[in-house]
């Protein structure tokens, strides 16, 4: 199967959300703060994470399998991402302070969420004209 150019960057931009997402649990040992510190709005955020995290491999699943749904997950899937670093980054989903490194993956986070939009769009385009194309 042979991806387009906006496709690899999308597999890419996925890969890269997926690691970061893994690097923002206790799995990986930056995550210090005790469960027990979680507010119970970090909790809902905290879900909205994982959900992300599932979206974000199933879009990666489907762009192998070439599905059109692909950019709509993957968009979905990087939104999630939001309430939580805006909950952590004011305050709200602890009652202690993130550490330092969970603060930097957070920053890069949005950023590669930010382009996991950008490029689900552009494929979505892509999609569009390659319709209208067809049509005519």
């Amino acid at each position: 199967m042979k991806l387009s150019t906006p496709e690899k960057v999308l597999a890419v931009t996925l890969v890269a959300y997926i690691v970061l997402d893994i690097l923002l649990t206790p799995v990986a040992r930056l995550e210090t703060r005790s469960a027990s510190d979680i507010t119970s709005l970090g909790l809902a955020t905290l879900g909205l994470i994982f959900v992300g995290l599932a979206l974000a491999t199933m879009s990666l699943v489907l762009l192998f399998r070439n599905s059109p749904r692909t950019p709509i997950v993957a968009i979905v899937a990087a939104v999630l991402y939001f309430p939580c670093a805006l909950a952590d980054l004011t305050g709200n989903f602890s009652s202690v302070r993130q550490p330092a490194a969970i603060e930097v993956i957070e920053l890069v986070q949005v950023v590669v969420a930010l382009i996991l939009v950008g490029v689900a769009v552009w494929i979505l385009r892509a999609y569009a004209m390659e319709t209208t194309n067809r049509r005519s």
